[in-house]
């Protein structure tokens, strides 16, 4: 079989709900987010699929989706999001000393994006899952997302990695079937 992978590397904070450690807390990574793809005959162009492809139908989207956002479950979006949205309207509004104006909305995914979506309280960028976003659920989230973006007949998607934390060491979810 032949086999190809992929990744990118997208900064965002979260938080996971009902942790009993530290990452009850607000906190971030740069995390890199990793498609393994297969398939026993390479296409009429001699590739798995091309990564162009893989880049343009997985992972810019969820760049897109994530970059620079605050990551969280759908509960904890219930129950904050008005907080969020006074801390936001802070935030943003600390352009107007620096810049004089509130400049532009980060870029986002518009829609859906496998459960996943954009959310802008006071005009900062959260996204909301689903679930809370911990790096096995979100392995899966890819997985799933990437399944039904690039398998067909031909492709298989062999297994998806979530690289959470890269120094000093690293820490690594994998999802595969």
């Amino acid at each position: 079989m032949y086999r190809i992978t992929n990744g990118i590397f997208i900064s965002f904070a979260h938080h996971v709900r009902g942790h009993s450690g530290p990452c009850i807390s607000l906190h971030g990574h740069t995390w890199k987010f990793e498609v393994t793809l297969g398939a026993h005959e390479l296409d009429g162009e001699g590739f798995v699929v091309d990564f162009g492809e893989v880049r343009k139908k997985v992972l810019s989207p969820c760049h897109n989706l994530l970059d620079h956002s605050l990551a969280m479950g759908e509960h904890t979006w219930a129950k904050n999001k008005i907080q969020l949205g006074s801390i936001g309207m802070d935030l943003i509004g600390s352009r107007l000393e620096t810049l004089g104006h509130e400049g532009e909305q980060q870029s986002s995914h518009e829609g859906l994006l496998n459960g996943a979506r954009n959310e802008f309280p006071g005009g900062i960028k959260v996204t909301i899952f689903p679930f809370s976003p911990t790096s096995e659920r979100l392995a899966r989230w890819l997985f799933e997302l990437t399944e039904s973006g690039m398998a067909d007949g031909r492709v298989k998607v062999l297994g998806t990695r979530i690289f959470e934390s890269l120094h000093p060491t690293e820490s690594i979810a994998e999802y595969s079937h």
